[in-house]
């Protein structure tokens, strides 16, 4: 498919008078990464046992849940693996501390405040005991603390899903701007859920970003926050805008995805804020994360009906882009981006602003181009060409009729009414009695008498053997060809002498001959013409 942001450049006026003054952020780059943000929140559930061995020993045992941080991420898989900050799912402070803190000020009844700092106590017995009770534990430890770590993420989705959905943590870094991969184990099971197009790495020519953060759980009220940002130099992990950066760390953006604006893709994440530096961790360190966590980033195909759906959206095809919209919303009813393009391409469509409603412009009728020769110059040719013809006719009927002459044979086709017609075969003088007036002519035959036709005046002699065909029947053969010399005539078919047998294609009953007709002029053919006398029509044609 085919990069959205090429797709959707230039939709604005706006965007097109500020592009000489700004560095570009195209309308609509963000759309194919927003589907896919999520919120992380992460919280410690410490159980902790105290042991006071004065006298009788006695134990007080305690459950207590700590936040540790939130953050911003993103999903790469459709069954729901998260990439977010190491810094979100493992705070720098341990709760095991503030547990501490909480449950010895309950017991022994001392003013110690509940956060995460380890504190001293004037009485030196109460002090050593306080301090046995901070992790890490050993032989007089006088506490036992175990720690689960509970991570839920908040995918933005319209309705949300009441309380999230939690997830596990595969694996984490050894610093807070380190990846983070978080799986969830309830809510990936369709393999439907949004995620964003990652991409390899944090090119040369990349400058403009836009960092993508969730300052509160997600929902159509309240979508990921998108601001611009640069790099600079091009391809550095420098931000351009590091306080306004910082500002968006403290408010819940660890962990943020930054998105390329000519690529439409996250090429990395930001972390820090509270203390921690500003990071750019890159694509590159991301994929690291996932090989070491067995996860391959791939899209699902609630993701490819959004995209295609998207470049009809944003090149205002908004009658077209409602069917492809409706699509994603029955694969996923709670993708909110979809949810929200829908109801503007419904609001918009028909509109003047649906550019898929104008009526399509006929297109116009090619002109054809115009002959320089004049008009008269046509006619006198079509003149020439029919005076051609005419000439051609007169000298194919003159051709025919001294060919008739020179044979010393009458073309039955020329002959009078009820006048005889000579003609030679084989060197023998032939009569042919005058036509029937009979229509159509596929019906007309010429009948000789029976024994006229056995006449060897009629017949002639034999005609000297040649190779031929088999025969059927008898064992007899038939030239293949029994034309007269040139010049001479003779009718369609001749019988054969009694006793023998016929050709395949089975001839006239003996005794009878069929007429043969100008299939041009309709004119009767004379026996054996190979040209009609009137038109000059090949008979074979």
């Amino acid at each position: 498919m085919p990069r959205l942001h090429s797709l959707i450049a230039g939709l604005g006026a706006l965007s097109a008078l500020t592009a000489p003054m700004l560095h570009p952020h195209p309308s609509g780059s963000t759309d194919r990464v927003t589907p896919g943000a999520v919120r992380v929140e992460s919280s410690s559930h410490v159980r902790i046992t105290l042991l006071d061995d004065r006298g009788v020993i006695k134990q007080l045992a305690r459950d207590y849940d700590v936040d540790l941080a939130k953050g911003s991420g993103f999903t790469v898989t459709p069954d729901g693996v998260v990439v977010t900050a190491t810094q979100v799912v493992q705070d720098a402070d341990d709760p095991r501390v503030y547990a501490a803190n909480r449950v010895f000020a309950e017991y022994f009844k001392v003013k110690i405040p509940a956060d995460f700092k380890r504190h001293s106590l004037d009485d030196p017995d109460l002090d050593r005991r306080l301090r046995a009770c901070y992790p890490p534990q050993q032989t007089d430890s006088t506490c036992i603390a175990d720690v689960t770590t509970n991570v839920t993420v908040y995918p933005y989705l319209d309705p949300p899903p009441p309380g999230g959905l939690p997830a596990q943590i595969l694996t984490t870094g050894t610093s807070p701007s380190s990846p983070a991969v978080l799986k969830v184990t309830k809510g990936g099971e369709k393999q439907s859920l949004p995620t964003v197009p990652l991409g390899t790495t944090i090119g040369g020519a990349v400058e403009s970003l836009d960092v993508m953060s969730l300052p509160g759980r997600p929902s159509a009220k309240t979508p990921p926050k998108l601001d611009t940002a640069h790099l600079n130099p091009p391809g550095s992990r420098t931000v351009k805008e590091r306080d306004k950066v910082l500002k968006l760390l403290d408010d819940g953006a660890p962990g943020a995805a930054l998105i390329d604006d000519g690529k439409s893709e996250v090429v990395g994440f930001v972390s820090g804020g509270g203390g921690e530096q500003l990071t750019i961790t890159p694509a590159d360190d991301i994929r690291s994360a996932l090989v070491a966590a067995g996860v391959t980033p791939r899209r699902g195909p609630v993701d490819v009906v959004y995209e295609n759906a998207l470049a009809s959206y944003h090149n205002k095809l908004y009658t077209g882009a409602i069917p492809a919209l409706q699509q994603v919303l029955n694969l996923r009813p709670d993708h909110a981006v979809a949810a929200g393009h829908l109801r503007v391409a419904q609001s918009k469509a028909g509109t003047a602003e649906d550019a898929g409603s104008k009526a399509v412009a006929s297109p116009a009728a090619v002109a054809q181009p115009k002959s320089s020769v004049p008009p008269y110059v046509w006619a006198a040719g079509g003149v020439v060409v029919l005076a051609l013809l005419a000439v051609g006719v007169v000298l194919l009927r003159r051709r025919s009729a001294a060919r008739a002459g020179a044979g010393g044979q009458t073309d039955p086709a020329l002959a009078a009414p009820g006048d005889a017609v000579q003609g030679e075969f084989a060197g023998e003088a032939v009569s042919y009695p005058p036509p029937e007036n009979s229509w159509p002519p596929y019906a007309v035959t010429r009948v000789f008498g029976a024994e006229a036709a056995r006449s060897p005046d009629v017949v002639g002699p034999p005609p000297a053997p040649v190779p031929a065909d088999p025969s059927p029947a008898g064992g007899q053969a038939y030239p293949v060809d029994l034309s007269p010399p040139h010049g001479h005539a003779h009718p369609e078919d001749v019988s054969p002498p009694r006793g023998h047998s016929y050709p395949p294609n089975p001839s006239p009953p003996r005794g009878q001959a069929q007429l043969k007709f100008c299939t041009q002029c309709g004119m009767r053919l004379g026996q054996g013409h190979r040209f009609c006398g009137f038109c000059g029509n090949p008979v074979d044609s």
